[in-house]
């Protein structure tokens, strides 16, 4: 049979310390906002994280998610293009690249 421990029910008894094995760790924090400006190093050119015209308010809306269809050539050349962006170090986003591209559009369009 098994002894109880007498000192856990003593008013006056000492309070035992805890052992874990993650008492060494830092404690959890909320993370701070950084913010990215250009994006600069050894060998890379600086960068600003996205060239997008103003618009009349000089604020673009948040982009929310649509599906269209492409064509699977389409695709092929984008994630090419993409990966030869990151090669050169560039962020290589197929989604910038599709927004740069409906943006020219819409400029040509507009123009005619």
């Amino acid at each position: 049979m098994k002894q109880p421990r007498t000192s856990d029910f003593d008013p006056n008894a000492k309070e035992r310390e805890l052992k874990s094995s993650m008492g060494d760790f830092p404690a959890i924090e909320h993370p701070q906002q950084v913010r990215q400006a250009n994006v600069s190093g050894p060998g890379l050119p600086d960068r600003p994280g996205r060239d997008v015209p103003p618009t009349t308010t000089g604020k673009r809306k948040i982009k929310s998610r649509h599906s269209f269809d492409i064509y699977e050539d389409q695709v092929e050349e984008l994630q090419r293009l993409s990966l030869e962006d990151r090669m050169r170090g560039g962020a290589g986003s197929m989604s910038a690249m599709v927004r740069e591209a409906i943006d020219d559009y819409i400029d040509k369009i507009r123009v005619e």
